[in-house]
């Protein structure tokens, strides 16, 4: 398939070259410079710059880096001002070099191995001059596409948070596309050394961005050794470099563009909280997994079903935590002589799921949200995994919800870029925020707090098992702005565990070539809650359920 693309582009470039090459009519009162950077491209390059020539550029730049053929000489040739480095630059830094030194109203990036007909860049160029500060080439097939790449699925997250939904995966990394002068200006030229990046500061400096034309570049790009992984690599290095391109970008929104994400602790009295262990112990029969369930106001009524089927299950122990006033819930224990707790002042599902880890003794923990039905076959299937996996997070199994980036929730989009962390996994958009999940006791340590437990997991390339099939969808729907909000929370302590790159290669970019970029670090701001917890004995022995 590469063979025959490529084919295909030599065939076309000779149909370029055989045609008259007329000068392409442009508002000339706009100062045009063109930016092209180039790395032993002598095949295709003198056909890009007879495309770019027609357009009359006031500057022409090739940034050529590291080519051991004539490469420079044919740019020299053509008319173009050669930047010349003996030594590699690494992706996209030719781009942002070739910025700093170009001096114009509008600056149109574009590469030296696909060769596009100069009237094919007008859109791009006269979005620019009618007032937009950038105009990005459309890819918005991909989005149709079924089982799309992460990368794809971090460019349409990252737009979505930032407002831009409508671009969904349109960005900087794809050429060609122009930028203003005022935009050039605002940004500085450091940040196109990473163009997905690059599309997160452009996003939250203006709001005159577009996409008005589309140029299937991507079936034109040149194979390159990078794009195939080596040896033991489950990624190659271009992947790692792109999936740490889009995690830079995250790192830029979390701590710079978003509004301040803030994390909820809840203080208890150790008193309390040792007593109702105690109590919990001594009362009750220690089993091997330990069902801990948050409950409040919206719990679905099946679960009551599900508690009363476990109580005499010999493997389960049954840990519910009620967290609001839930009379009638409680009523029904107390029938049931089912022993829970109750959390005040707490609203978040991991505040009850740490008081529930605390109580359990169970070599497992089967932790759920009371909103999400849940039947006993499905435990089931959960808890036998474990047996065969007893050292893997087991997830509620979501991954036919892998469709088209259109098809998707926003949630999926954006925890593509989680799993994506561990790439040995055959996991896509199963998460941990979307309950039930099960792991090892011993491993719950920072289940207060799931969405930093699962990035702990990932990073640390824990095996991830597929559970039992559980219905999310009221959930998404009703829990969506939480969710992100959780995501996006989970992405900062990414951060403050790894670097602003997630643990990701730069993959040799020469980045102290450029001024350096200023971000603020990725910093925490704690809400601290007081709480208080109890045990509410009902009985020891539960009646019999029909």
């Amino acid at each position: 398939m590469q063979y025959f693309q490529r084919k295909n582009q030599r065939a076309y470039q000779k149909q370029v070259h055989t045609e008259k090459q007329r000068p392409v009519k442009r508002n000339r009162s706009f100062r045009l410079a063109v930016i092209i950077p180039a790395m032993n491209e002598e095949d295709t390059l003198g056909g890009v710059l007879d495309e770019i020539n027609r357009l009359e550029p006031e500057e022409l730049i090739v940034v050529v880096n590291g080519s051991t053929d004539q490469t420079a000489a044919i740019a020299q040739s053509k008319g173009a001002k050669v930047v010349h480095y003996q030594y590699p630059l690494g992706n996209d830094v030719g781009r942002a070099i070739g910025l700093k030194e170009a001096h114009a109203d509008i600056y149109l990036v574009t590469d030296a191995d696909i060769v596009i007909k100069a009237e094919q860049y007008l859109p791009f160029i006269q979005a620019i001059e009618q007032g937009e500060d950038a105009s990005i080439n459309s890819i918005d097939w991909i989005t149709h596409y079924e089982k799309a790449d992460t990368i794809s699925a971090a460019r349409y997250f990252l737009n979505e948070v930032q407002g831009r939904s409508d671009l969904r995966a349109e960005n900087l990394l794809t050429i060609p596309h122009a930028i203003s002068h005022s935009l050039k200006e605002k940004m500085g030229v450091s940040a196109f050394a990473n163009p997905v990046l690059a599309t997160s500061i452009c996003l939250e400096k203006t709001k005159k961005v577009n996409s008005p034309y589309a140029i299937d570049v991507l079936k034109m790009n040149k194979p390159r050794k990078n794009h195939v992984a080596r040896g033991t690599e489950t990624l190659s290095l271009a992947m790692q470099r792109m999936q740490g391109d889009a995690l830079e970008a995250m790192a830029y929104y979390v701590s710079e563009a978003s509004r301040p994400i803030v994390e909820t602790e809840i203080c208890y009295s150790e008193g309390e909280r040792n007593h109702c262990r105690e109590q919990w112990w001594s009362e009750l029969d220690e089993k091997p997994v330990s069902f801990i369930v948050y409950l409040d106001q919206s719990y679905d009524p099946s679960m009551v079903t599900t508690i009363a089927q476990l109580q005499r299950n010999e493997t389960i122990e049954v840990i519910p935590v009620v967290v609001e006033d839930c009379s009638v819930l409680c009523w029904q224990f107390q029938q049931m002589k089912q022993p829970y707790i109750r959390l005040t002042n707490s609203d978040k599902p991991g505040h009850a799921y740490e008081m529930g880890r605390h109580l359990a003794r169970g070599q497992f923990c089967l932790f759920h949200h009371g909103f999400i039905p849940l039947a006993v076959y499905q435990i089931a299937q959960f808890v036998d995994q474990a047996t065969a996996h007893p050292h893997a997070l087991i997830v509620n199994d979501q991954e036919d919800h892998f469709t088209t980036l259109e098809e998707m929730d926003s949630f999926f989009r954006g925890q593509q870029l989680v799993t994506m962390l561990n790439p040995s996994t055959n996991i896509h958009l199963s998460s941990v925020l979307l309950p039930p999940f099960l792991v090892p006791t011993s491993l719950a340590y920072d289940v207060s707090l799931p969405e930093n437990l699962q990035i702990d997991l990932f990073v640390d390339q824990m095996p991830v098992v597929r559970g039992a099939k559980v219905d999310v969808h009221a959930y998404l729907k009703d829990y969506q702005q939480d969710l992100l909000c959780d995501l996006l929370n989970g992405f900062k302590h990414l951060f403050l565990k790894t670097n602003r790159r997630g643990g990701f290669t730069d993959e040799g970019r020469r980045r102290e070539l450029l001024p350096p970029l200023s971000f603020d670090s990725c910093t925490k701001q704690v809400q601290v809650k007081k709480a208080s917890v109890s045990y509410t004995h009902t009985g020891t022995t539960p009646i019999e359920h029909t």
